[in-house]
This record gives C-alpha cells, sequence and structure tokens, in this order.
C-alpha cells in the first residue's frame, strides 16, 4: 500500500470504516468537495476491505470492484492499492465489457433490438420533418435507414461481438455508447445477470459518482436491492463538481444506507477557501474547513495565499490584458512565475472555451467547425479529444508522424501493429510481408508531408488516403460524409436537446462536418498541444481533479458557445431567458446552478493564487454587482485602474 492508505483517519474515513466492517457492511454515499482527499478515502477504504476481508474473498475467488472514469485514475488506484489481486479497478465502460462479454447471444438481441430503435428513431424523425428541414438532411436520413436496414439483415451472421471505441455491428463491433447503454438495460431487467455481479463483486465502489449516468445508477441501486447483505455499493463524489449535463449529480440515499460527509480542504489557502465557501453557498450549502497547512518547524501553519478578481472591458484587448495582469499578480505576490513567457506550466489559464487557446495555437478553424454551431456531443467532445471526427488524427495520425519526425522507426511500427489492419497478424498470412512493410514505410513519409505545418493537406485528404490504403477502419459516420462506401453507418442522434426543432441537429452535424473536412490538417498540432495540456491553456470544465500553484480564470461568456453556462446569469449581470424561467418552474436546473458549479472547480484548483478575471460590457454596474455578492474581499476586487502603468 501507499502512503496515502496509511495517511491519518479523517472523521468520514472513520465511519467509512464502520460502514465496510458491520455486519453485515452497509452501502453508502460519500459527499467530498474540492481538495478533501476523496481518492485517499477510496484506497484506505479498498485498504480496509483488503484488511477485513481479504480471507473471505479468496475462499470464495471473489473481488473488491472499483469503478473510475478515465485509464490514468485507474493506473493510479490500482498502484496505490499496491496491485492488490483482490482489487479490481476498471474504467466504466471496460467493467462494464468485463461482466456482459460472454453473454454473446444476449448481445446479439440487443443489438438487434438496438437497430430496430435506430430504424423507429429514423422514420419518425423523417415523418415529422418540417419544411425548414434542408434537402441534404432529408438525403441523409434516408440513407442511414437504408444502411441499418441492411444491417439487421447481417446481424445474425456475426459469429462474435467485441468492444472497441465506435461501434460497427455488421463487424461485431460494439461502441462506448452502445456499452454504457446495453449492461445497465442487462443489469436493469435481469435478476440472474444482478445476482451474478454480486458473486464476483460483493463490494462495488463508484469514483467521481456525480457525473455517472442516472441509469447507470439505477442498475447498479437494482444490485443492491436484490442482494442485500450480500452485497456493498458505495458512491464517491461531489454534486458542486458535476460539469456535464449526463452526470446524475447528487446520489439518493437509500434506507439502510449512510450518508457520509468530508467536509476538510487540503489544497486550497485560506483566501482561495473563502472563496470557494462564498461560491458554493447559494449551491448545497457544504462548508468545507481547515485548508492548505505548511509545516514549520514542526508545527503547522495555515497558507493564505491570494484571491483576486479583476472586471475588465470585454473588447479587443484582451490578450494584452491577461499579460497585465500577470504582470501585476508578479508584482503584487512577490513571484516573478506568474510573468508571461517564463515557463508555460508555471500559471494554469482556465477558460470557458477553447477559442482564446485555439487562436493562441492557431487550430482556430478547426476549433470553429466543432464548435461554432456544432452539435453539443461535438463540442463537448473537444474538450477532450473524443469527438468522433477527430479520433483518427488524435489516435493515429498525429503519433505515427511525431514519432517519424522523430526517427523512431520501432514506435512506427508499434502504432500500426496496433492500430492498423496493415500489419494485423491476420492480415500478414500468405502476402509478402517485405512489400507490406514498403507500403508502410510509403504511407508514413506521405502523412508526414501533409501533416506539415506548412502543408494545406485537408483533413478529408488524410482520411482519404488511410481509407484508401486500408490504413485504419474509420468510423463509419466519417465515411458517410466522406461518400466512401464499406459499412458506413452514420449514426444518428440519440438523446436530441428539448428545444430541437424539425432535425436541427443533425442539419448542424452535417454542417460541422463540411466544416472540419476541409480544415488543414496540420490545425492538429497545435490542437494536441492543448489537449494533452502542455500549453499554459486549459477549458474550465476539463481540469476536474487537478491543482496548480498559480490560477487565472478567465469568465468571457462572449468567447464561448455553450449556453449551458453563463458567467454574466451567475453573477446577475443578464437576465435569465425564458427557458431558465420555465427550467425553475419545472424544477430543473439553470445555466446559473451549472455556472456555479464550474465556477467553484475552477477556484479550487489553486494551491497558493488565484486571479480571475470578468470580461464583461458595462464594467462598472458589473463591479458593483460583484461588490454586493461578496465573493471576493473588498480589497480584492479590482478594475482597469489597476493595470495603470503595466
Amino acid at each position: 500500500m501507499t502512503s496515502r492508505a496509511r495517511q491519518a483517519d479523517t472523521d468520514a474515513d472513520v465511519e467509512l470504516r464502520a460502514c465496510l466492517n458491520a455486519v453485515p457492511p452497509e452501502s453508502f454515499t460519500m459527499i467530498a468537495g474540492a481538495g478533501s482527499g476523496k481518492t485517499t478515502s477510496l484506497i484506505k477504504a479498498l485498504a480496509a476491505i483488503i484488511e477485513m476481508h481479504s480471507e473471505k474473498l479468496r475462499l470464495h475467488r471473489q473481488q473488491v470492484a472499483c469503478i473510475t472514469y478515465t485509464e490514468v485514475a485507474a493506473g493510479e488506484i490500482w498502484a496505490d492499492v499496491g496491485n492488490n489481486p483482490l482489487v479490481h479497478v476498471a474504467t466504466i465502460h471496460s467493467f462494464m465489457w468485463s461482466l456482459a462479454k460472454g453473454f454473446q447471444s444476449d448481445i446479439r438481441e440487443w443489438v438487434a433490438n438496438r437497430i430496430e430503435e435506430k430504424l423507429a428513431e429514423l422514420r419518425e424523425a423523417a415523418e415529422n420533418f418540417g419544411p425548414r428541414v434542408q434537402q441534404k438532411t432529408r438525403d441523409k436520413n434516408q440513407k442511414d435507414i437504408a444502411r441499418y436496414e441492411k444491417q439487421r439483415d447481417t446481424i445474425s451472421r456475426v459469429r462474435s461481438f467485441r468492444y472497441s471505441t465506435g461501434s460497427d455491428y455488421p463487424s461485431g463491433i460494439l461502441g462506448h455508447d452502445d456499452i454504457i447503454k446495453m449492461v445497465p438495460a442487462l443489469l436493469s431487467e435481469r435478476p440472474l445477470f444482478r445476482t451474478l455481479l454480486a458473486q464476483r463483486y460483493p463490494f462495488l465502489f463508484v469514483d467521481e459518482s456525480q457525473d455517472t449516468m442516472e441509469h447507470v445508477v439505477a442498475a447498479l441501486k437494482a444490485v443492491d436491492q436484490q442482494m442485500g447483505a450480500t452485497f456493498c455499493l458505495g458512491f464517491f463524489g461531489d454534486p458542486m463538481q458535476r460539469i456535464y449535463p449526463t452526470g446524475i449529480g447528487a446520489i439518493n440515499v437509500e434506507v439502510g444506507w449512510r450518508n457520509i460527509t468530508k467536509p476538510e480542504n487540503f489544497r486550497c489557502p485560506s483566501t482561495v477557501l473563502a472563496v470557494a465557501n462564498l461560491i458554493r453557498r447559494d449551491g448545497d450549502g457544504l462548508v468545507q474547513t481547515r485548508g492548505r497547512m505548511k509545516d514549520r518547524n514542526g508545527v503547522l501553519e495555515s497558507v493564505t495565499g491570494n484571491a483576486h478578481l479583476f472586471v475588465l472591458p470585454a473588447d479587443e484587448r484582451r490578450y494584452e490584458r491577461l499579460a497585465q495582469i500577470r504582470s501585476w499578480a508578479a508584482r503584487h505576490t512577490g513571484d516573478n512565475a506568474w510573468i508571461e513567457g517564463r515557463d508555460a506550466s508555471s500559471v494554469k489559464l482556465l477558460v470557458i472555451a477553447h477559442r482564446m487557446a485555439a487562436t493562441r495555437l492557431q487550430f482556430g478553424d478547426l476549433y470553429a467547425a466543432l464548435n461554432d454551431k456544432a452539435p453539443e456531443a461535438f463540442k463537448s467532445g473537444l474538450l477532450d479529444a473524443s469527438a468522433w471526427p477527430v479520433r483518427p488524427f488524435m489516435s493515429f495520425v498525429v503519433p505515427v508522424v511525431q514519432a517519424a519526425r522523430d526517427g523512431k522507426e520501432f514506435e512506427v511500427m508499434q502504432l500500426f501493429r496496433s492500430e492498423s489492419p496493415l500489419l494485423a497478424r491476420e492480415n500478414l498470412k500468405g502476402i509478402n510481408v517485405a512489400e507490406r512493410l514498403e507500403k508502410v514505410n510509403a504511407v508514413t513519409q506521405r502523412l508526414v508531408e501533409m501533416m506539415a505545418e506548412n502543408s494545406n493537406a485537408t483533413t478529408a485528404q488524410v482520411l482519404r488516403l488511410l481509407y484508401e490504403e486500408g490504413v485504419l477502419r474509420l468510423d463509419p459516420r466519417i465515411l458517410s460524409y466522406l461518400n466512401l462506401p464499406a459499412g458506413a453507418d452514420a449514426a444518428p442522434k440519440e438523446n436530441p436537446p428539448e428545444d430541437e426543432d424539425d432535425g436541427e441537429e443533425l442539419s448542424k452535424e452535417i454542417a460541422a462536418m463540411e466544416s472540419f473536412l476541409s480544415c488543414r490538417a496540420s490545425q492538429f498540432w497545435g490542437y494536441r498541444t492543448y489537449v494533452t495540456e502542455q500549453s499554459p491553456f486549459s477549458t474550465q470544465q476539463g481540469i476536474k481533479g487537478a491543482e496548480f500553484e498559480r490560477v487565472l480564470v478567465v469568465l468571457d461568456d462572449d468567447e464561448g458557445t455553450h449556453t449551458q453556462f453563463s458567467y454574466d446569469k451567475l453573477f446577475g449581470l443578464k437576465p435569465l431567458s425564458d427557458r431558465d424561467q420555465a427550467n425553475i418552474r419545472d424544477g430543473k436546473e439553470t445555466a446559473v446552478e451549472r455556472t456555479r458549479r464550474l465556477f467553484y472547480v475552477c477556484c479550487t484548483r489553486a494551491l497558493q493564487d488565484l486571479v480571475v478575471v470578468l470580461f464583461t460590457a458595462n464594467v462598472a454596474p458589473a463591479k458593483g454587482k460583484l461588490s454586493a455578492l461578496g465573493l471576493f474581499a473588498p480589497e480584492a476586487l479590482h478594475d482597469l485602474a489597476a493595470l495603470d502603468g503595466l
């Protein structure tokens, strides 16, 4: 076990251990605010189970399961428990697939039903198309219907199904979206499936529970309800840190469960913690305590830090103002690491959208294509490079070209072996291997040329090369937009927004893909720099769990096109929309609640200094509003006058 498992217990840790040691163990939820050491509590809980129940687990060949959301997080937790074979740590998708993969007949039945559902959705959409729907949207709808009808007739001939990133039913491939729909449905509908899960994993923990989809939570609760004393279910999370709309947020506590709260904050200095508590005041009201401490000659002392807010005009001098603010912060704190250009990693700039980063890092066209007037799935997928149009570039093209540029031939071959059908073992039988390797080298060189910074090659041209040379199995949706054959089956929208009208979301997808396919492929270099966090920029939605010494948060509603967030509404600078008012009447959340959570996440990243800048059209009234809100101390509220002379 690592040092985290041996850290001193908080009251929440003691209560959690009591849950796990009870006879029978009790299911629970733990609400742990930012910087509270939630992961430490989770690891201590895993260690406690090993200590208390290892003999029983070994006897019955069982494990304790821990579900998290990224491979990186899973790896960290797995290492923290000493790679103990009694612990199974996995991402939610891989965990769900491990439960279902042995039930091929059930999978086949689900896929067949899913195709029928998609056909019904497409036909209903066609029937409801209004006069404003463009002909290309109607044509795509009919092509999709034809593709799914063809798929329906081939499913019975698929020998087995496997899991990959994107779905291709005729080839027996299920994607991320399929897994997260199918397995919870099997758990919810089939008692035997629930029994098998509990028999394999009598303890199951869910990390980042606020971001877990509601139907996944319902399925796991069904297991708990059926299995009773033989199953212990635990959720670790913080509703105030839910950013994406698909997450459930707060987990309702069931009868017999414990609700554990961990209020400590070990990360933020006292000035920043005060801001965080004031932001959270109008949310769930949890007051976090303690704050960051430093050991000075054997005595723990509170770290004061700095928390400041600038209210500045939203004009064309935004970039210049940010440089001035950094100079001001360096002078005010005596810390020259704030000065721009000294070290790209010394200050983390958190922006609401990619636009500011895209402009600086020269992927503006790529950003605009998949963000401006694009479907919400594309917008959110830009945050972590999960949007299906960008996957071939981020998972294969860019890494291959970079390795080739660096002269790393072995790495190039490894990427082709792991990703490309050209070097798949089953495709090398009976062919001239030397000729195939020569083809791989030629394709690699062509990709290097097309991805050069001065190249005008478009994303469409690169994707066509991948297809024509058989380099990658492209997502069928990409093939449909390139008008290429071989199983193209562009996926229809699955969860249309409430205010969608007459196929509007599909029309957005078509327009976005047209723009994306005309972008220069070389813009992926700047995009990669951004999403791999090699630049000082990060999006506010993408940094939950991270921490930085110096944080500069940029609040600028004009920079983003995400209507789900609005700092002007949060601070009372802009009235609520009709939709917001309707949501309030219907008991639904508004942009205010979503933005409050986002702002809380941003501010609680700071280990030492926090500077927030609000760009707004009317500075004086905005400053007055913010002064009245009292989120920052009066002396920490600044306007343009503070930057005079910088």
